[in-house]
């Protein structure tokens, strides 16, 4: 028999630890409060050649990932770097602008640990880990807003000069026999496509360069990273904006992921990780610093990026 009491005192103090202790109280934490709270942060040593080495190992995944065959490993490798280096470069702009925002505040942090995954992307990702507490909301503000944001521009960037590049074919009269994964749109990457190439026609598919994919994956990434709950960008960017009223946005998107799961299972495992690791909201930052009107307009302009990049069903196999 389940102990009804035990239970329900499990499932407040997981609420509590998925609210990070928010809405209770409406006092927001002082700065003495939060420096007390995070004394004891341990000091660690960086090791600088583990990033070096997932970086390079991350290169070459995703330069396979990219190739074509060729005559030669050289010519199939070499074939890659357009989708490669264009991919890289969204991931370190992107993880780069975290951390030299992050140094800026006196905010201690690891450089990015680039994530190398075989597969057809040929990467999980980057990421960084701060080492020292964030002293207020303004500091927040851009850690969170500094990656997105210039990630998101070399995004455009990669799809704007990769759709230029892009040429439009007849579908081959035995696709149906192929096993051929359909990636979906966002409205921004659709947008783009239609400016630059206008309608395709019925039988016709646009072949996309090496660039405008990688710019695809560059747009799914940040809209990924600004959904507004807990630890992610979007949460970072939100939390700075309207303080602890964010955990009724991160409720939502929370709520929402659960809708889109029926549409597309993949989003079960962004649900999984927010119970577990990344928490519905953000965990409390001084609330002492007043933004500006232009860096109030930009971090509500990320959000709304992460209406122009989200993507419903990213693949169908």
């Amino acid at each position: 028999m389940i102990d009804k009491e035990r239970f329900k005192r499990f499932l407040e103090l997981y609420l509590y630890r998925l609210n990070n202790g928010v809405p209770a109280g409406t006092r927001p934490v002082t700065a003495e409060e939060y420096r007390e709270t995070h004394r004891g942060m341990p000091e660690k040593k960086e090791k600088r050649f583990i990033n070096l080495v997932l970086f390079v190992i991350t290169l070459c995944t995703t330069t396979f990932a990219g190739s074509v065959p060729g005559n030669t490993i050289y010519d199939t490798m070499v074939s890659g770097l357009p989708y490669s280096l264009s991919l890289m470069a969204i991931l370190g702009v992107h993880e780069f602008g975290h951390y030299f925002a992050a140094r800026s505040f006196g905010v201690k942090t690891t450089l990015p640990f680039f994530i190398p995954f075989p597969s057809i992307v040929g990467t999980m990702g980057a990421v960084i880990k701060t080492r020292s507490p964030i002293p207020h909301n303004r500091a927040l503000y851009y850690i969170g807003i500094m990656g997105p944001l210039p990630g998101f521009v070399i995004s455009v960037a990669a799809v704007v000069i990769g759709v230029k590049l892009s040429h439009i074919q007849p579908v081959p009269v035995d696709a149906s026999d192929e096993f051929v994964p359909l990636f979906g749109n966002s409205m921004l990457f659709g947008s783009i496509i239609y400016f630059l190439k206008g309608s395709i026609p019925d039988g016709f598919y646009l072949l996309l360069h090496p660039a405008a994919w990688a710019g695809w994956i560059g747009f799914l990434i940040t809209s990924l990273n600004l959904i507004p709950i807990g630890q992610l960008d979007g949460g970072h960017i939100l939390y700075s904006l309207v303080g602890r009223k964010q955990v009724y946005a991160g409720w939502i998107s929370l709520a929402a992921l659960v809708v889109l799961t029926f549409i597309w299972p993949g989003w079960g495992v962004w649900i999984v990780l927010t119970l577990l690791i990344l928490m519905v909201a953000h965990p409390r930052i001084p609330e002492t610093e007043l933004l500006s009107l232009k860096e109030k307009a930009a971090g509500w302009f990320a959000m709304a990026v992460l209406v122009l990049t989200f993507i419903p069903v990213p693949v169908q196999i």
